[in-house]
Order: C-alpha cells, then structure tokens, then sequence
C-alpha cells in the first residue's frame, strides 16, 4: 500500500522540515529553505495535493519520475497531482522554487485541475526542460507569487497566471513529441505506469491490460526498444526503491519489505538478492 500524505503540512512533518504552510491549502517556499533540516530521502508516496517544483540546478540528489532516476538536472519544470507515486533523494545545494496548493485554493477560477492542465495527468508528460528566456519568466512568476503569498486573492490569480504560461510550453512540447516513433511513446506510457503503479502492481499482465496489449505482445515491444523486458523493468524499479530505502532512511528491512507490498519479508530477501547478488542487510552495510 502506497502511503499517502494528506496535506501540506503533513508533508512538512514527513520529510522533518521546521515550517509551517502559508495556510492550509496553499505554500510557496525555495529549495534552499528545506536545508538543512529536511530528510536526505523520501521513499515512494501519494500526496492528497498538488506540486509544481522548479529546479534551477541540481548537482547532487534524485527524483523518480516515471521510472527513470533523474540527477543532475537543470532548469526544469515538474507537476505531480494526487495521481503521481513520487519519491526523492534531496541533494544538498538545490535551487529552486516548491509550490504546493490543494484544488479547492484555486477555486472559483479553476473548478477541476487536471482536466484544465493535462501536465498534471500522470500519463502526460510532467517534466519540462525550460530555455534561458523560459526560465527567467518563470523565476519572475515565482518570485510575484512568493512576494504576494500572504494576499491569498493576488496569490491565486498569480499561480493561475504560472499554470496558463505552463499550457504554452506544454504545447511546444507536444509539438515535439508528435516526431517521436509509436515504439518510444509506448515505452513512455509503460514507464509512467509501473512508476505509479510498481509497489501495489508487480506483474506484465497489469501493465499489458492497462495498454490493450497481451503481455507477451508488450514484452517483445518494450526489449526490442530497450534491450529490457517489461518484466525487467518492473523489477528495476522496485530495486532502485529498495536500495534508495536502504541507504537514505532507517527504516529495518521487515518495514521496508512491507512498504513495497512483499506478502512475506523472505519473498523480499529473496527477490533483493536474485538481482543484486547481496541480501538486503548486506546491501546496506556496503552503502
């Protein structure tokens, strides 16, 4: 079972960051203010709410988006909503904004979130890379709407306003994205949903009845185009979770085995060291 956090506060004791929101629906703070205080790693979650994250730079840390670990990144857009399984390891000289609101804060401008903005659909694309100009009309909009975060009225219409110029880019985007070959957009969607998907559902033939293809159909595709099984996949991302578990939080191996839905703490060892060589305990003692 994925846990889920439920507001924004409840994120801020989760991940042990000093700081109370603006209000209960809507918060506005930079990347460097998470230091040093906040958790080096969170493992995978649901958040009740929404959150729009800029990273100027990342030199160091992770995130997990649609299976694939991303590091190293450098002026981006993210959008995760109550649909997105996320998780992260915080690295330690991040830039950046973090926006989070709840869907009633956008109320009555916006009646239904993700049906007005498709970026926050977890089988849309989510991640933006912005150009120079992009990113200073973006840092403009941050920096208003961090200025005006105590008048809830201004805040929203500038938030709103942030949301519109995303449709812009998203469209650009999309405009891209119609070169790329069935092959990749279907790997696309497979990735985006083992990411959201991997802790409660393990196996092909979800993932093949998800996309109306027979299993055998969909691991064929996905090898021919990666060099990797859909099974494989799966697997590598249960795996990068796990290990991630294991170096960055103090969970024991009993909980984290529980986190990731094994049915018995041996079924975990067993699966841990089928593709690591190492057991669980081991794996931690060597990182």
């Amino acid at each position: 079972m994925i846990p889920t956090i439920s507001d924004i506060q409840d994120l801020y004791n989760t991940t042990e960051f000093d700081r109370h929101p603006i209000s209960v629906d809507f918060d506005i703070v930079t990347h460097q203010e998470t230091y040093p205080s906040t958790k080096k790693m969170v493992p995978a979650h649901r958040r009740d709410f929404f959150s729009v994250i800029f990273l100027e730079n990342q030199e160091e840390g992770e995130m997990l988006i649609n299976q694939d670990k991303h590091a190293h990144l450098n002026d981006i857009l993210f959008f995760q909503s109550p649909q997105h399984v996320f998780s992260f390891v915080r690295g330690d000289s991040m830039k950046g904004f973090l926006l989070f609101f709840k869907a009633e804060f956008l109320l009555p401008f916006i009646n239904e979130v993700i049906s007005e903005y498709s970026f926050f659909r977890n089988n849309e694309n989510n991640l933006f890379h912005l150009n120079e100009n992009e990113k200073r009309e973006f840092i403009n909009l941050f920096r208003a709407i961090q200025t005006d975060k105590q008048n809830p009225n201004v805040a929203k219409a500038l938030v709103v306003a942030l949301l519109e110029k995303v449709k812009v880019i998203q469209q650009k985007h999309q405009t891209k994205e119609k070169t790329i070959s069935s092959e990749t957009r279907l790997v696309n969607q497979f990735k985006r949903l083992v990411n959201n998907s991997f802790i409660e559902e393990k196996s092909v033939e979800f993932y093949a009845q998800q996309l109306n293809l027979t299993a055998n159909y969909l691991n064929n595709r996905i090898k021919a185009h990666t060099g990797k099984t859909a099974k494989e996949h799966i697997a590598e991302r249960i795996l990068l979770e796990a290990k991630n578990m294991l170096m960055y939080t103090d969970l024991d191996v009993a909980e984290i085995s529980f986190q990731l839905n094994f049915s018995e703490n041996s079924y975990f060892g067993k699966f841990f060291k089928k593709h690591t060589g190492l057991t669980p305990k081991a794996f931690r003692q060597n990182h």
